[in-house]
């Protein structure tokens, strides 16, 4: 009876069914095209708006007009970006299984109708969103966007301003000093010119700096003629690109008083001038340069052999290392410390204690920008009563004052460098900028995981030529050109690793993405994020400042992107809510448990996934993630994954530190179907970060068919006598990283870290490669070991194309370190170990090395001794080793390409000075930096940012014989890392009385 009632209910809903398709198919089968349609006409809005902005030209700003109309665009865009969200939800997700039961074909015929009314209305959502958009168009289409040119800018780019004497410059002592330096010759160096380019982001302080050295006494009696020149002299819009007004500038200053004034044009000006210098000894200042301007003038400052220079300001990297490239010097200035940006900030101030310890907050947000720092002080001043209670006050309504024609006077010259700076962006950059709001302020922010969040929010569009990764990092890239976002740490080829953007200008991105609905934020100085929350796209809560019924479904709907970090609390409940989820940060909170992602498998638009806390379990409803690009699980507890999580389609990274559950192993049927699936090339993973292992059954066993996996790494455990494992390690990694010869994808080049410090010492020893067949090779470019390694593995000497090498052990062996030598490609070598053993780098060692990284423990170990002639391509010397004395015999000065030496921030005074000298007397006054070196770098646990090997480390030494003296020298590494983490040091001697 249930079925013929289920069979007669199924043929009256069917026929009713198949008549809504028939009757709305001509309205329903152009809606492809429509959703297309709609996103074509916002990229091409988009491009010409960028188009005109750019049009304007350097030394202008954009208009309040195009500044609404690209927060209009912005808005417009998003929400089309939600419709087309809905629709692929409703037309591609499938109804809850039920098998063939009568009720189960019953959901199913429900599940088509939902689908066509849905249809229907998506049809007339995006109808009126074209409609908006052509409104949006018309509105703006008539109105002139006037050219206004700003003269007020202080050291902004790309806008000129008339310069601003500082009042009492402070912190600039040794920046001057080490200016200074750069305009003498160095010894046994032949008299030519240099360009000093100083870089760095508006209102740092560029030209106080240029500023008095150019005034400096050692200047005005080392230089025969000299010449200031700054743009608020010229205007780029009326002389092009303001060439001929430079060179017109700086020939009214070096010309003999008694020369009359001659009108002669640009190719005159280049002939005169050029005549002019060739037999003096002069130095030019040029304030706040251009590229054009510099591909202009270059070609008339010859070298004479005077040994003259050229000092410039800029606040575009590209542009300082352009006009420095050769023999010039690129000076980056940096940000001021605590205690010179109190001394600027409470200048003039009666200073208590109770407004010192006010202003605390205040000066952090300030980022050691003088600029900012000058705007507070002249605030505070301007206060009845400036005490601390008014900077907490003045901390809190900062943004305020960084709004456009609404802040204080005191704040004028800081909010147009600011305005100047977001300006410049086109609307792309502009978006992804605004997106660093959803971060904490002062939160070092790793590169990948910025560029894989915009990527999941959909912010860089492909084209023809480049994909949607090379866009998202040439946005990044631009941020970091213009010194608005700042680097913390670089990797081996100079690229950012890390970096934050600068307190005040967090601020004003902060305030910027708050007040146009982008970002909702809720923290201890943002408490009540609800005012937007409606509109908002992200959401950012720290702390666990708001509560679970402060935010309806309805305020939630649109949000795309979800940031919680310390104590959840009932924050959490957000989760749920947020139908259209695309970003879910969760790996801050302090307070997450099992149960809090027991739902995680409705979230169907989930793009991107970071959790943390005590989550020790990933539930298997993570399959209904479909749409899942990255996997982040570094923080967790996970031990075991569940073998669902390599079956979703999209999944690209993956990172954690986990194994297969072994119930998915024995379950047959789930094996089949995994292996079904990578074997039809359906999965999409490339970043496999990594997993444990220490036998052929699980990830070992999938890796081979994973065909697009990029980055591998394993942490390999000890087995038994006779067991076949470094056989079947051997076999994975040859079938990850085999090629043709001839392949071209660089974007597609291995990488692969092996760690096996758990293991014995033979273990990567004995991994055989066998000789490739010809036509193919092993193309892994950045390789990493950790373990007990007494020689080279031999595989390594197969590799190569390899041109990234990282090795970690107790003690690096003199055979180990000369059979690198063979390495010819090797770009990037990093050494990491308690001893080294003595070494020499012969005359021709390591001919294509860019960066070699020594980070050594022992108190008593030699570095290598570098010959005159090896290393000759090394740019970059590091030296993480708190024991190093002196040089320790390291001669730089044949190292003719340095730029940049990096030492231990815990050596002694003297041993800075003696570095500080060394890099002073080098050709290249290459920039000397004090770091603290880390342990080996790693994409799994035991990255940069509170991993479990960051919680605890474990050194072995192995000795013979245990000194007084290295027992001494282990209690003072005990004790140094207490402060951050936890030391485990286990020594294997016959003598233990040192400790």
């Amino acid at each position: 009876m249930e079925s013929a009632a289920a069979s007669a209910f199924l043929k009256s809903v069917m026929g009713r069914l198949f008549q809504v398709l028939e009757k709305e198919y001509n309205k329903q089968k152009g809606l492809r095209q429509e959703t297309f349609s709609i996103q074509q006409d916002l990229r091409m809005i988009a491009a010409a708006m960028d188009d005109r902005l750019h049009a304007l030209g350097r030394g202008e700003r954009r208009t309040a007009v195009a500044r609404l109309y690209s927060e209009e665009m912005l808005v417009l865009a998003h929400d089309a970006q939600d419709c087309i969200d809905r629709i692929v939800h409703r037309l591609t997700c499938r109804p809850s299984r039920g098998g063939a039961s009568p009720s189960a074909l019953v959901r199913r015929v429900a599940h088509e109708l939902k689908k066509v009314q849905s249809r229907s209305g998506f049809a007339e959502e995006i109808h009126k969103l074209k409609a908006r958009l052509k409104q949006a168009h018309e509105r703006v289409v008539g109105i002139p966007i006037p050219t206004t040119v700003c003269h007020e800018s202080a050291a902004a780019a790309p806008c000129s301003t008339p310069f601003r004497v500082a009042r009492n410059p402070v912190g600039i002592g040794k920046p001057v000093e080490e200016l200074l330096s750069l305009l003498d010759e160095v010894e046994g160096e032949p008299e030519q010119l240099r360009v000093i380019s100083v870089v760095g982001f508006g209102g740092l302080g560029k030209t106080t700096l240029a500023r008095a050295v150019y005034h400096s006494a050692h200047a005005e009696e080392k230089f025969h003629c000299r010449a200031w020149v700054s743009d608020d002299r010229w205007s780029p819009e009326v002389t092009g690109n303001g060439g001929s007004e430079i060179m017109r500038d700086v020939l009214r200053q070096i010309r003999p008083k008694d020369a009359m004034d001659v009108a002669v044009d640009g190719q005159g000006l280049e002939a005169l001038l050029t005549e002019y210098l060739k037999d003096t000894r002069y130095l030019i200042v040029i304030d706040d340069i251009a590229r054009e301007q510099w591909s202009a003038i270059k070609s008339i400052f010859g070298d004479n052999g005077k040994s003259s220079r050229i000092l410039l300001t800029t606040t575009i990297q590209s542009t300082a290392n352009m006009c420095s490239h050769g023999n010039g010097y690129v000076y980056q200035l940096n940000t001021l410390g605590e205690v010179d940006s109190m001394e600027i900030a409470l200048q003039g101030l009666v200073r208590s204690p109770e407004l010192e310890q006010g202003s605390t907050l205040l000066l952090q947000k300030c980022g050691g920008l003088p600029l900012a720092l000058v705007s507070v002080s002249d605030s505070l001043k301007s206060s009845v009563d400036p005490t601390g209670e008014r900077c907490a006050e003045l901390c809190r309504k900062l943004c305020y004052h960084l709004r456009e024609k609404h802040g204080h006077d005191n704040f004028t010259e800081l909010r147009k460098v600011l305005m100047h700076n977001y300006d410049s962006l086109s609307m792309y950059e502009m978006t992804c900028l605004l997106y660093l709001g959803v971060f904490p302020n002062n939160r070092p922010l790793k590169r990948k995981v910025v560029i894989r969040r915009w990527l999941a929010e959909g912010y860089a569009q492909s084209d023809s030529l480049r994909s949607e990764e090379d866009i998202a990092d040439e946005t990044f890239s631009a941020l970091i050109d213009r010194n608005i976002i700042q680097s913390i740490d670089t990797r081996k080829d100079a690229e950012v690793k890390t970096c934050k953007t600068h307190g005040i200008m967090h601020e004003f991105v902060l305030h910027k993405s708050v007040s146009q609905g982008f970002v909702a934020t809720s923290s201890h100085d943002h408490p009540r994020p609800c005012s937007y929350v409606n509109t908002a796209r992200h959401l950012s809560i720290h702390g666990g400042s708001v509560t679970d019924n402060e935010a309806s479904d309805e305020d939630l709907s649109r949000v795309r992107c979800l940031t919680v970090s310390g104590k959840a609390g009932d924050a959490i409940s957000y989760v749920r809510k947020c139908k259209l989820l695309r970003v879910l940060d969760l790996e801050d909170c302090s307070d997450l448990e099992d149960s809090h992602l027991k739902n995680i498998g409705k979230l169907w638009h989930l793009k991107y996934l970071s959790v943390g806390g005590t989550i020790g379990i990933l539930p298997s409803s993570i399959e209904g993630l479909h749409c899942l690009e990255t996997l982040d699980l570094r923080r967790t507890k996970i031990k075991t994954l569940p073998i669902e999580a390599i079956m979703l389609y999209h999944l690209a990274h993956l990172f954690g530190k986990f194994t297969v559950d072994k119930d998915d192993l024995r379950n047959a049927n789930k094996m089949s179907k995994v292996m079904k699936f990578l074997s039809g090339n359906k999965s999409n993973l490339k970043t496999l970060a990594g997993f444990v292992t220490s036998e052929r059954q699980g990830f070992l066993q999938l890796m081979g068919h994973m065909k697009n996996l990029r980055k591998v790494k394993i942490w390999c455990e000890p087995v038994a006598n006779g067991s076949n494992y470094a056989t079947d390690l051997s076999e994975a990694i040859q079938k990850f990283s085999k090629v043709p010869m001839y392949s071209v994808d660089s974007v597609g080049a291995r990488s692969l870290s092996l760690d096996s410090e758990e293991c014995s010492q033979d273990l990567l020893s004995s991994l055989d490669f066998e000789q490739c067949p010809e036509g193919s090779k092993y193309d892994i470019r950045s390789l990493k070991l950790h373990g007990k390694l007494l020689q080279l593995p031999p595989f390594v000497t197969l590799l190569t194309d390899l041109t990234e090498l990282s090795i970690s052990s107790a003690t690096i062996t003199r055979d180990l370190l000369s059979s690198l030598i063979n390495l010819r490609k090797l770009l990037y070598l990093k050494l990491i170990a308690y001893q080294l053993e003595n070494f020499e780098m012969k005359k021709g060692a390591f001919p294509s090395l860019r960066c070699l990284c020594f980070v050594v423990q022992s108190l008593t170990s030699p570095l290598p001794v570098i010959e005159q002639g090896a290393l000759p391509t090394l740019v970059s010397l590091q030296l993480f080793w708190p024991g190093l004395v002196g040089l320790s015999g390291i001669q730089i000065r044949h190292l003719k390409h340095l730029k940049e030496v990096t030492v231990d921030r815990g050596v002694t005074d003297q041993t800075r000075r003696d570095w500080e000298q060394a890099t002073k007397n080098h050709p290249n006054r290459p920039r000397l930096l004090f770091k603290s070196g880390g342990p080996m770098e790693s994409e799994g646990p035991g990255h940069e940012e509170g991993s479990a090997m960051r919680e605890k480390r474990k050194l072995c030494v192995v000795q013979p014989s245990l000194d007084d003296g290295l027992g001494s020298s282990l209690k003072k590494m005990r004790l140094s890392s207490e402060s951050s983490s936890q030391l485990q040091v286990v020594v294997h001697s016959t003598s233990a009385s040192g400790c």
